[in-house]
């Protein structure tokens, strides 16, 4: 098998994956970083088909980038089919209004979605010299490890954890004989994220009993959902508003992919959910607003950082992953952030609980172990070489983008 990334080897973001057997030409995602302005994997080049691994934009931000000017059959769950649709038209929506060179139009959308075979968690079926079969990733619904059978078995895994959450059930390994695994948190583990969870739900209710209130940027797909149902049970008022909520329509509305559909639903109902200049003029009157974007460089959670500028009882939580460059990474590191071209500082407090749905450094080994492949392919990840020490029995490979390499 040949192997080429055109993106997301070195590097957290812009993950494309191409592998060629025999006659048969696959990408696993094809993704951007989300940088200003974003960047682009490499070129396309001709595939029979396009496997897409989960909906956020640094795994599908430029598939419709492919469609411009070639064709493949498009191969998604429909959970992942249904949340990547608004976030690429809103993608575009960014790119007109901040100037950015059009590398994409809603024609390309369309042509995308057109292509769409979907796919079922362990139901097998044939691209060409490959018998596929899709797992359960566990990193937000609807994501999938995709294996590739023929002669030999590769695993790719795209962004994978293995825990438990509100959501999801954690990913389970699947035996193969290469695998391609994320390494985002190579030589990183996280906090046990029980414990993360009890922290910020005591520091929830120490600043709304203060009279606080308490603002959560967050990602539209999966951290908004999940939040909510960490909440849902205090004696607060939430708030929603942003595109998640959009999401938060398809999640109730695609059955099959949640832990609990029953409890997320209880959960979602406990809430209010903004929608509209006039909701949101009231929506300052919650205790609790779950808002985009997550990285604070748009959306109205810079409206209401602003109304509550001032307010040091109040507070702004972030629980993700901050790009550097992007307000959320300016307000952790120096306190200041962008609002409406100005730079402010909130005396608002701030702080970070690590809700990541990335595997850390022992559960990447553990899970590697599970899989017990013969060859390992480390990408997507800026600290790969971490891994190595504890990878010794198996053949690893640490692979650069652009650069074409065999395997089996």
């Amino acid at each position: 098998m040949k192997i080429k990334f055109l993106g997301g080897a070195e590097e957290v973001g812009r993950l494309a994956i191409k592998m060629e057997e025999k006659n048969t030409k696959v990408m696993v995602d094809y993704g951007v970083i989300p940088e200003k302005p974003p960047l682009y994997p490499m070129p396309p080049e001709p595939v029979d088909g396009l496997f897409l691994t989960h909906s956020h934009l640094d795994h599908a931000g430029s598939l419709p980038i492919y469609y411009h000017s070639k064709q493949a059959r498009f191969y998604a769950t429909t959970m992942t089919a249904n949340s990547i649709r608004p976030l690429l038209q809103d993608s575009l929506k960014i790119a007109a209004l901040e100037g950015y060179p059009e590398v994409f139009n809603g024609t390309d959308v369309d042509q995308l979605y057109e292509s769409l075979v979907p796919v079922n968690y362990g139901e097998s079926f044939e691209e060409g010299v490959f018998t596929v079969v899709p797992h359960s990733a566990g990193h937000i619904p609807g994501s999938t490890m995709f294996q590739f059978n023929n002669s030999r078995s590769t695993l790719v895994t795209g962004d994978l954890f293995t825990d438990r959450t509100n959501l999801l059930e954690g990913a389970v390994p699947v035996k193969s004989d290469i695998l391609i695994v994320e390494s985002t948190y190579a030589g990183k583990n996280h906090e046990d994220r029980g414990e993360v969870i009890k922290r910020l739900r005591r520091r929830v209710k120490e600043v709304v009993d203060n009279g606080g209130k308490v603002i959560f940027p967050t990602f539209a797909v999966g951290r908004t959902q999940e939040l909510a149902m960490i909440l849902a049970d205090m004696d607060v008022n939430i708030a929603i508003d942003g595109m998640g909520n959009g999401i938060t329509d398809i999640y109730m509305h695609t059955p099959g992919y949640l832990r609990s559909y029953k409890d997320f639903r209880a959960a979602i109902h406990r809430t209010h959910r903004v929608k509209g200049r006039r909701m949101r003029e009231h929506a300052i009157e919650n205790d609790v607003i779950i808002t985009t974007s997550g990285m604070m460089d748009g959306g109205p959670v810079l409206g209401y950082v602003d109304k509550l500028k001032e307010d040091d009882k109040s507070a702004i939580f972030l629980t993700g992953y901050q790009v550097e460059q992007t307000n959320g990474r300016s307000l952790m590191e120096n306190g200041t952030l962008k609002i409406a071209g100005n730079m402010v500082r909130p005396k608002m407090q701030r702080e970070f609980f690590d809700l990541s749905a990335h595997a850390g450094h022992d559960k990447l080994v553990k899970f590697i172990k599970g899989v017990d492949p013969e060859t390992v392919i480390l990408c997507h990840g800026e600290q790969r070489e971490n891994l190595l020490s504890d990878l010794s029995e198996y053949e690893v490979i640490l692979p650069m983008n652009g650069e074409e390499f065999e395997v089996g």
